[in-house]
């Protein structure tokens, strides 16, 4: 059944590295997401920021994940409310993560 893009859970991806953005993208849209790369005032199911070792951003209301090469560091700095997916990225781990976190909100939104 096809959906529309306005159907679809909207991702918000903060990620610098032009390759990783376009790779996740992709991977993101095959797994049935909408993707934007900028906030553009559309409610987002979900944020996913590459952490680049600087201060994260206020992603607001949506549930957020944090890309890291360095889990320990955020339990260090009590980092909390956000959701850690350990990088390098291996198998599905985002889109997982992104089912575990949207399921419950895509669930009561079905009619």
């Amino acid at each position: 059944m096809f959906r529309a893009m306005s159907d679809l859970p909207l991702i918000l991806l903060l990620v610098e590295d032009e390759p990783l953005r376009e790779a996740l993208r992709f991977s993101l849209e095959t797994e049935g997401y909408a993707v934007t790369a900028r906030p553009d005032g559309r409610p987002v199911a979900a944020v996913v920021i590459d952490d680049g070792g600087e201060a994260l951003p206020d992603p607001g209301e949506s549930p957020t994940v944090v890309l890291t090469g360095d889990v320990e560091r955020f339990r260090r700095r009590g980092v909390g409310g956000v959701s850690l997916v350990e990088k390098p990225l291996l198998g599905d781990a985002l889109s997982v993560r992104l089912e575990q976190l949207l399921k419950p909100s895509i669930l009561s939104s079905r009619p």
